[in-house]
């Protein structure tokens, strides 16, 4: 790599500052330093998830069932059918499946982040053009890494957030559709449990429902993440901070925030028909282990309320917390933790 393409990746913002050795608090055993980011996006990834996971709850309620007065009474209604437990339906499969996605999705983003620079400032018309603020060279080379990491992670993803889904909408699918006669099994289903009854009913495939949708939602949220983070975070941390060569905490944390509501906002349609399209397969899963015939599925992009933005409030509530604890807590080991 010669110096002038040494100095153009200088301008890229990483990630996360640089780490200081002398400040460490904790030292990686060598043989772990390889996977320290991805160790410490996990763990920072399941303190954001578990902080989060009751107003995710709400989001897909929300999302799904037209009945609830607003977020309130969604939660009122929730916490007395089911108590508190019910805020908390099917949280292992995404505190286990987000904290790697997230590590993987952090992993994928810093590896190919190199690799898209090159493409676009080396081999490409753009690259001709003077982008002299770094701010512009960051927007493109962010974005297209993260839609790979995304795109990538979503593979992964998809079947536990199907599964989540359907512990989610169980009881409600039941209880306010064609099904309500039907009484659910006694107790609160395990995580094993509704994976058999997806895989029974409908074959592997059956954990990829909305895949498509999850494919196009991850891909363009995470592009449009990861850009916003750290360009929010370079333009934050010049104006606050008088030190450039370290990175402000209040400029990690409020682009943190800002970048996951952002990206929410913009993607959040798609996930409205991802939640939508997924509902309808739980649906036609409880109607065939009980031997009714399928419910016909309607093109979801074509019904009115994909397209509302009912729920969005509570997303962007809980976007800006889990993404504001995640970025904090992550960004503090990378800095602290060697």
């Amino acid at each position: 790599m010669s110096s002038n393409v040494h100095k153009d990746n200088q301008s890229i913002p990483a990630i996360t500052g640089k780490l200081d050795v002398k400040h460490a608090i904790h030292i990686f055993p060598e043989q772990l330093q390889p996977f320290r980011s991805g160790i410490l996006a996990y763990g920072a990834s399941l303190a954001s998830t578990l902080m989060g996971y009751p107003l995710d709850t709400m989001k897909v309620r929300m999302q799904t069932h037209s009945h609830f007065k607003g977020y309130i009474d969604c939660a009122k209604k929730t916490y007395s059918a089911e108590g508190l437990r019910g805020f908390f339906r099917g949280v292992w499969a995404p505190l286990i499946s987000t904290s790697f996605s997230k590590s993987l999705n952090v992993s994928i983003y810093t590896f190919c982040k190199p690799q898209v620079y090159s493409a676009i400032f080396q081999n490409s018309w753009y690259g001709k053009v003077r982008q002299e603020h770094p701010f512009w060279r960051n927007i493109p080379v962010c974005f297209v890494s993260g839609c790979f990491a995304g795109a990538g992670v979503s593979v992964f993803a998809c079947p536990f957030e199907f599964i989540k889904v359907y512990s989610q909408l169980e009881k409600l699918v039941t209880a306010n559709s064609s099904l309500g006669s039907i009484k659910t099994r006694l107790g609160t289903p395990t995580t094993l449990q509704i994976c058999k009854t997806i895989v029974t009913s409908s074959g592997l495939k059956g954990l990829y429902s909305g895949f498509k949708l999850h494919l196009l939602r991850d891909s363009l949220s995470t592009g449009v993440y990861f850009s916003l983070y750290e360009s929010i975070k370079l333009f934050t941390n010049d104006l606050t901070n008088r030190n450039a060569s370290t990175t402000s905490p209040f400029a990690v944390l409020l682009s943190g925030g800002l970048s996951g509501v952002l990206s929410w906002i913009i993607i959040f349609p798609v996930d409205t028909a991802k939640s939508l399209v997924q509902k309808a397969a739980v649906v036609n899963i409880f109607r065939k282990s009980h031997g009714l015939s399928q419910a016909p599925v309607d093109d979801t992009f074509k019904k009115k309320e994909s397209w509302r933005y009912r729920g969005l409030g509570i997303s962007v509530t809980r976007s800006f917390l889990t993404n504001m604890v995640f970025f904090g807590v992550f960004e503090f080991g990378m800095t602290y933790l060697a």
